[in-house]
């Protein structure tokens, strides 16, 4: 799969409810293709992997509530609030036919969003955190929640221990986009961390092709074998692939076979294989 110079991104607000959402869109011929980023970031973690994707799919990458260039209320950022939102942007964009993509908080959100199948004909979760309730790392969240309030090289150090092999780069730019989150987005998720993460039944109820993506299990992945298991169990239609050498941002360290197993997973010539499991090396 060979990279290609992406055009420039256009930019757009649509409203969705009571908040203003802001998508960055680069059109092409394919499906459209709706990315959805992890708590914290932005639709910035989606650009170094769009050049692979765009040669096939119609791309729309959007700001969660609270993220970014989106609104930030001051409060409703439960997983309802998040898709509610997104079902809102599929309306306003018209898409249909489309993909829907979501890493970590995003992969939760894509899972609860309610589309029929002709609406969203695949999703694919990365790495998302489906844990039926607790929180592994609420500490952590704490201290950026005390660290975003903080000059953004302290937050970038704190990330720096907690992310290894991540360039100054990444880090500088996850350091920006925690600091641009909304509070609540963090806080409103440590209030109530069973109703957050509860997602069986949204699982159980997905019409569509749903590929999960975990991470490289030495790699500290959000999503545990075991929650991986019990996602594929619950899926009426899914697949389990986990990618070796992948921390959580899948997409991030290792993009062309992130790229390439989401082309594989939606080509038209029926390749899913409902229950499977497998590990990419």
């Amino acid at each position: 799969m060979a990279g290609l110079s992406l055009p420039p991104y256009q930019h757009r607000l649509v409203t969705a409810g009571d908040v203003t959402i802001h998508v960055a869109e680069v059109p092409g011929e394919g499906r459209p293709m709706l990315l959805l980023h992890g708590i914290g970031m932005d639709w910035r973690v989606w650009q170094a992997v769009s050049r692979r994707l765009y040669p096939y799919f119609h791309l729309f990458a959007m700001d969660l509530r609270g993220h970014g260039r989106s609104s930030k209320p001051e409060s409703g950022y439960s997983l309802a609030h998040y898709a509610a939102d997104v079902e809102d942007v599929m309306d306003s964009l018209e898409i249909e036919d489309g993909i829907l993509v979501g890493s970590s908080l995003g992969g939760m959100v894509a899972a609860v969003v309610e589309a029929p199948a002709d609406l969203i004909a695949f999703r694919v979760l990365v790495d998302p955190p489906i844990t039926g309730g607790p929180i592994r790392d609420a500490a952590t969240f704490q201290q950026i929640l005390r660290l975003k309030h903080r000059p953004p090289e302290e937050l970038e150090r704190f990330l720096r221990d907690r992310n290894p092999g991540a360039g100054r780069y990444l880090l500088r730019s996850m350091s920006e986009m925690w600091h641009e989150a909304a509070d609540p987005v963090i806080t409103e998720m440590l209030a109530d961390p069973a109703g957050y993460f509860d997602v069986d039944q949204a699982l159980r109820a997905i019409e569509s092709p749903t590929l999960l993506l975990q991470a490289d299990p030495a790699m500290g992945p959000a999503l545990t074998t075991e929650g991986a298991e019990r996602a594929l169990r619950l899926l009426p239609h899914g697949e389990l692939v986990t990618v070796m050498g992948a921390g959580h941002a899948v997409h991030a360290f290792r993009p062309r076979e992130f790229a390439e197993l989401i082309v594989d997973f939606t080509a038209e010539d029926g390749t899913t294989r409902p229950g499977r499991a497998r590990v990419l090396q």
